[in-house]
Parts: structure tokens; C-alpha cells; sequence
């Protein structure tokens, strides 16, 4: 047995060509250094001629649960870059565990030379492959030459549901309703099946002499099938041995296939969702209003995936100042892409409206929003204020949105109810406006239901009552040590639990002219 120490090197220059590339990949990505170690010392790096530098990132490659090296990354540090050397380095893994399989095989497998080399070869003929139609059709050449069949077919059948699959050889002739009904005679018979022309069994096809059908077992479920046509000299106990031992290895490559596939999609899907998230994020803005009167704080926390809350800032010349908060309904890429249509229309509209209310900016982006989000089903709470320096008051109105805490200066924080329903439930909404006073001390928040439907261990909500609570012990300080504190509030009632949602809020506060 070859020491397992030579077998990454030989992996390494058999897949040279394919290191490098992988090698430029990340180069070109904005890494400065890549390489492949084995037991601490480099087997290759790039660039060529580049000094060694500490890794950022590793991921070890490994033979069953062994370590047998480790690929090392410098320059790239983010999540993103973990996960995709980690997925590259499992790539590896796989490979070295295929060729130890393929070893191990060609030294049990002394007592049949014959069929050790032609399982051999059937396993090297499938090593590339991969896809299930290629590495069916492969089986069937190569099983119609060991077993010396005169035709073959196979079959796969997805267990999602997906598209069927048929293979045949040239000299088949079978049409495929003979194929899917052997198919199922086998699924119902659940062991190999031996039909000859001298049992004179019926569910044998015209023109066929003898076949032998063998169930391809994956996952513990038969997924597939092998079938053998006219072998001359009939089939026996030999060659359904050695049909069974082509079977499990289409069985083990078609597993191995669909956890490739797996990894490659669930890879596609965090790299999807931190785009998402960073998208989400870049279209936050970047830097807090000045705005005289007030002092302002916003912050958005995401959750473990993108979701739909936003906050917003309309502050230009002679133009009244207006923020805008919301959250859409849902969770994912969806949501993150609803999102940014629901931001881009009411930031359009109060942008741009000539003498601009928040009524008027939600009524017009509810009309705009409302076929688009009923078509697909969700809708959004959304909350826009206006400030109006001159009456030190800021006008707002609701459209399902909490929770709103407004607080006096010299009162106690309140809840204050929605007068509207959310943007995508009705066709028409009459938004009005509501006013509320802004002096030195008085107190706004707008905050997305991240916070009060945080929950605890005990699957306990974090609730309104300990917001008020928490707003009132924090309403003396800064805008921003509000905000701060009521997000420490949140954590540490949620300790134990993870965030379930985005937490997104805006504190504004009344404050010397």
C-alpha cells in the first residue's frame, strides 16, 4: 500500500494543470499567495518564487478522518474565501479518497486479474465524470465489455423528482416504455433479476434471448438499474458477481456525483447570500443626517441571512428633511430584492416630489408597490417621518409598522399604534399624517419587530413591555447610547438564542437648536 504521505504528491502532479488553475483563481480574486502542504512543508506554491508568507486561511485535506495536508491561503481573510477553500480543499479530499479506493481495490481484488483490471478501468473511465448521464452510459460500455453482453441499458430515477434518465447501447433496440416497465418490475421485485428464453418467462422482451437486470443501490434506496442483453453464453453465479460489483460502483460514483452537486449548490447559495447581504448593506446609507434640532442615529443589524428591513435618509437643500423605515415580509434573497424596490420608490418619491409629505409618499409608493408585491404574496410595514424645523415637530404616517415608541420629555415611553395597514394589503390606502412634538429631551423610535420579537432559550419574546421599560431607564442619553443600549437589552434576554431576524432602528431626539 503506497504511504499516504506520496499520495498527495502524486495527486499533485498527476493534477498539476488543475492546482494551477485553481491557483490563478484565487491570485486573480486578490490573493497574494496559494499553496499545497503536506505535514508542514510546501509541495507547491504560487507565485513561483514569492516568499512564504504566515497563512490567513487554511483547510485541511484529509484522507477519511486523517489529515494528509492542508491548503494555505494568504491575502483573503472573509467568509466567502473560508468557505470556498474549505469546499476546494473537501474537492481534494474527495479525490484522494477515490484514488485510496481505487488502490485498495486493485489489491483485494488479486484472485480475478480479469476483472480486477476491468473493474479498474471501469472506476478510471468514471473518475472525470460528472455528470449521472455520463457515468451511466459509461457503465454500460464498460459492463457490456466484461460481461460480453451483445447490448445494455440503464436507468436513473431522481429522488426529488427530477428529469429521468435512460442510457442505452447502439445495438439496444429496446423502446423506452419496454425499458421503464423491466425498470419497474425490478423496483417491485427488489433483487436481481435473471429472465432466460428456456424459463420462457413472460416479462422477457421480444427478440431477447437472456437479460440480466441488476437494481444500483444509492442511498439506500434503488435509484437506478443495470441491464445486460444476449450474453452468449447465458449468465450464472460469476457474472452477477460481477454485475453486482459494477453496480456498486456506479452506486458509489452516483452518490458521490450528488454530493459534489450538493456541495456545489450549497456553496452557489452562501456565495448568493452574502452578495445579497452586502448588496443590503451598501444600500444603507453610509453617514448620519446633520439636521438641525435633532440628534440621529440609525443602525441595522442582519440576522443570520438577508431579510427586508431598511431605514433611509432624505436630507438635501430646501428640501424638508424625511426618514423613511421598513420591513418586508420574508426572509432570503427574495426579500433582500423587495427590499431595495420598496427603498428605491418612496426614497424616489420623497426625493423628488415637489412639496413632498409623508402621506403622499406612501400613498404614491403604495399604489406603485401594490400589484408587484400582491402577484408574489408579500407585503411590507413601512413608517416615514418629516421634520419640520420651524414648529419643532415631526409629521409622520404608519403603514403597519412596529414598534413606535415616542417619548416626551418629561412623560413615559409609549407605544404608538399604526393607523394604516401594511403597503400590498389594500388596493387604495387614505394615508393621513400624524404630528408629534420634537423639543429638547422628546424621544422617537422606529424600530423593526427584530427587537421586540427577539427571543430567549426558553423561546420567551422579548415583547413591548420590557422595550417601553428599556427605552424609558436609556431616554437621558444621546441618540446613539440609546440605540446601543436597547441593542444590549435585546442580547442579553436572547442569550442562548440566535437571532432570529434583522434588528433595524432609528433613534431621534429632540436636542438644542
Amino acid at each position: 500500500m503506497p504511504e499516504r504521505t506520496s499520495m498527495l504528491v502524486s495527486l499533485l502532479s498527476s493534477q498539476y494543470t488543475r492546482f494551477q488553475a485553481m491557483a490563478e483563481a484565487w491570485l486573480a480574486q486578490g490573493a497574494q499567495t496559494f499553496g499545497v502542504y503536506e505535514q508542514g512543508r510546501p509541495l507547491a506554491y504560487w507565485p513561483a518564487g514569492q516568499r512564504m508568507l504566515p497563512p490567513d486561511l487554511t483547510a485541511a485535506i484529509y484522507r477519511y478522518d486523517e489529515v494528509i495536508g492542508e491548503l494555505r491561503l494568504t491575502g483573503l481573510r472573509d467568509e466567502a474565501a473560508r468557505q470556498r477553500l474549505q469546499a476546494e480543499a473537501g474537492l481534494i479530499s474527495y479525490i484522494v479518497q477515490l484514488e485510496h479506493e481505487l488502490q485498495c481495490m486493485t489489491a483485494d481484488l488479486v484472485t480475478s486479474q480479469d476483472q480486477q483490471l476491468a473493474l479498474y478501468r471501469l472506476t478510471q473511465a468514471m473518475r472525470d465524470l460528472v455528470t449521472i448521464r455520463e457515468t451511466l452510459q459509461a457503465v454500460v460500455n464498460e459492463a457490456l465489455r466484461m460481461l460480453k453482453g451483445r447490448a445494455g441499458f440503464a436507468t436513473y430515477v431522481a429522488a426529488n423528482g427530477g428529469e429521468p434518465i435512460v442510457v442505452q447501447s447502439s445495438a439496444c433496440g429496446l423502446n423506452n416504455e419496454v425499458i421503464w416497465r423491466l425498470y419497474w418490475q425490478l423496483q417491485t421485485e427488489d433483487r436481481p433479476l435473471l429472465l432466460r428464453e428456456d424459463d420462457g418467462d413472460l416479462r422477457r422482451p421480444p427478440g431477447v434471448h437472456n437479460l440480466l437486470l441488476l437494481p444500483i443501490r444509492v442511498r439506500g434506496m434503488m435509484m437506478a438499474s443495470l441491464g445486460i442483453i444476449d450474453r452468449a453464453e447465458g449468465f450464472g453465479t460469476p457474472e452477477l458477481k460481477l454485475g453486482r460489483a459494477i453496480t456498486d460502483q456506479a452506486s458509489a460514483q452516483i452518490e458521490r456525483i450528488l454530493l459534489y452537486q450538493e456541495m456545489v449548490e450549497q456553496a452557489r447559495l452562501r456565495s448568493e447570500m452574502d452578495l445579497a447581504r452586502r448588496v443590503q448593506t451598501d444600500l444603507l446609507p453610509r453617514t448620519l443626517p446633520e439636521v438641525a434640532g435633532l440628534d440621529i442615529y440609525a443602525y441595522s443589524r442582519p440576522a443570520l441571512q438577508v431579510g427586508g428591513d431598511f431605514f433611509d435618509f432624505i436630507n438635501i437643500p430646501n428640501h424638508p428633511f424625511i426618514f423613511t423605515i421598513g420591513d418586508v415580509s420574508g426572509k432570503g434573497v427574495s426579500a433582500a430584492l423587495l427590499m431595495s424596490m420598496t427603498r428605491t420608490a418612496l426614497h424616489s418619491k420623497a426625493q423628488f416630489m415637489p412639496s413632498p409629505t409623508p402621506a403622499s409618499v406612501m400613498r404614491q409608493s403604495s399604489e406603485d408597490l401594490y400589484n408587484d408585491f400582491t402577484r408574489i404574496g408579500v407585503f411590507a410595514t413601512i413608517f416615514v417621518g418629516q421634520y419640520d424645523h420651524s414648529n419643532r415637530e415631526i409629521m409622520y404616517t404608519n403603514a403597519g409598522h412596529a414598534p413606535v415608541i415616542y417619548r416626551p420629555c418629561h412623560g413615559k415611553a409609549e407605544l404608538l399604534l399604526a393607523d394604516h395597514t401594511a403597503v400590498g394589503v389594500l388596493p387604495v390606502n387614505n394615508f393621513q399624517n400624524r404630528y408629534l412634538a420634537m423639543r429638547p429631551g422628546d424621544l422617537l423610535i422606529v424600530a423593526t419587530d427584530g427587537f421586540s420579537d427577539a427571543r430567549n432559550a426558553d423561546d420567551e419574546l422579548f415583547g413591548i413591555d420590557r422595550l417601553l421599560a428599556a427605552v424609558d431607564e436609556l431616554a437621558e442619553q444621546p441618540a446613539r447610547a440609546i440605540a446601543d443600549g436597547l441593542f444590549s437589552v435585546v442580547d442579553r434576554f436572547s442569550a442562548g438564542h440566535p437571532q432570529d431576524d434583522d434588528q433595524t432602528i432609528i433613534v431621534i431626539k429632540g436636542a438644542a437648536l
